[in-house]
């Protein structure tokens, strides 16, 4: 039993949750708070279950609204013939969402996925959404292998979609990540892994393949979440990989954080270049029932003790009361790869299908340019969009150095 509370918890701060998503608030001191028959606290077992427990101090209240409609987006059939569409981590949740309603919209789409048994199984799902659509058009899906916790996988990935001979990328959408890993750990390349899979990963792959990206009009969606305002002091970057302190949610937060000062620097960055084709937005997609959330209920299902699963499961149970499904949790990205790029606006943040404003912190220039230089040199990498700012003709190059030396550079070239 206590193995789960701490696994439902969140720390440090005040969350609302409604079928729209969570909405963080800090909060100076801890309260329990008892609202609409939902009990808030740790004050017991049913209190855990139903979905809100303290930890350190820490209070959570849950709004509940199991009756307010929740929209799917589906883009028009056809609407999106003849644009390339590339979606990391579409093996599951959000992201296999995503796929099928871009597919049905009749786009070629792009999945990534960590295993190759993943990714056809993701395919073939969304073959099976297609004909259940009543869509008899072969689809135009393709899996590729990605693993955003390995940089010589990201470094390499241009190469694996050169080989589809597609043409150029449409709509990028980096939608992988984890959450809330209970225990500080490094990745390969020695990185925390929250950071780089949610944000590093992500960095270096839009790096490696802007020159691929349309020079007629290209997107690039960045997945974040209100989960920010976990970092709501601002982006530490002493503590990127957790160097100083490790705590499963800050470093969620912090790296939710990254992804949207990285949309901001990078549309800024576009602006100044004169790169007027290109659109970047981050969203939140809202608190959806998918894996990401694994280490939130338990990772192990193999436990042997029927009580502990029961309980689990209950817990399952009840949240699906108050989150999203993965297809109502991907119907912002899905309306913002579908949208014509003059209707949405530049380096915004957009939840429920519309703009949202940014707590201050989020909105920080020049932190968001130290995280840009930082993630060069992490990376390995040298992001510069006015040396591919021209890259469509198939020439130009984006830097790749391993080393941060000179005599070890390769790069990604198309």
């Amino acid at each position: 039993m206590m193995k789960l509370l701490p696994s439902l918890c969140l720390i440090g701060v005040h969350a609302v949750c409604n079928v729209d998503g969570w909405a963080f608030f800090p909060r100076p001191k801890p309260k329990l708070i008892c609202k609409k028959n939902i009990l808030v606290g740790a004050a017991g077992a049913a209190a855990a279950v139903i979905g809100t427990a303290t930890i350190a101090g820490a209070a959570v209240t849950i709004n509940q609204r199991q009756n307010r409609p929740r929209d799917v987006y589906e883009p028009p059939t056809g609407s999106l013939v003849d644009q390339v569409v590339l979606v990391t981590g579409a093996s599951s949740g959000i992201g296999l969402e995503t796929a099928k309603r871009l597919a049905a919209a009749g786009a070629t789409v792009v999945l990534t996925s960590r295993t190759a048994e993943k990714g056809d199984r993701a395919v073939a799902d969304v073959k099976d959404y297609l004909i259940g659509k009543g869509i008899s058009d072969e689809p135009k899906l393709y899996n590729l292998l990605l693993d955003l916790d390995i940089l010589d996988s990201v470094k390499q990935f241009p190469d694996s979609f050169k080989s589809l001979g597609l043409g150029d990328i449409s709509v990028m959408i980096n939608n992988a990540g984890v959450m809330a890993i209970p225990d500080r750990q490094l990745t390969v390349d020695g990185y925390e892994r929250t950071f780089q899979s949610n944000h590093l990963g992500h960095f270096v792959l839009t790096a490696c393949l802007f020159p691929y990206l349309s020079r007629d009009s290209a997107k690039v969606i960045n997945v974040a979440s209100d989960a920010y305002n976990f970092a709501f002091q601002g982006l530490d970057v002493d503590n990127l990989n957790g160097e100083k302190s490790y705590n499963a949610w800050t470093s969620y937060g912090l790296s939710k954080l990254s992804n949207i000062l990285f949309t901001q620097e990078l549309q800024k960055r576009a602006d100044a270049a004169g790169l007027s084709w290109l659109t970047t937005v981050s969203l939140h997609p809202g608190v959806v029932n998918t894996e990401l959330g694994r280490y939130i209920i338990g990772e192990d299902n193999t436990e042997s003790d029927s009580g502990l699963l029961s309980l689990k499961s209950l817990a399952r149970d009840v949240s699906s009361l108050f989150t999203k499904t993965p297809a109502e949790g991907a119907s912002t990205q899905v309306f913002l790869a579908a949208a014509d790029d003059f209707t949405l606006k530049k380096g915004a943040f957009y939840d429920n299908m519309k703009e949202k404003s940014l707590s201050p912190f989020a909105k920080d220039s020049s932190k968001a340019k130290s995280l840009w230089k930082i993630s060069e040199d992490l990376g390995g990498i040298q992001f510069d969009l006015f040396t591919t700012a021209e890259s469509s003709n198939g020439e130009d190059f984006v830097s790749v150095d391993e080393q941060n030396s000179e005599e070890d550079t390769i790069y990604c070239r198309r």
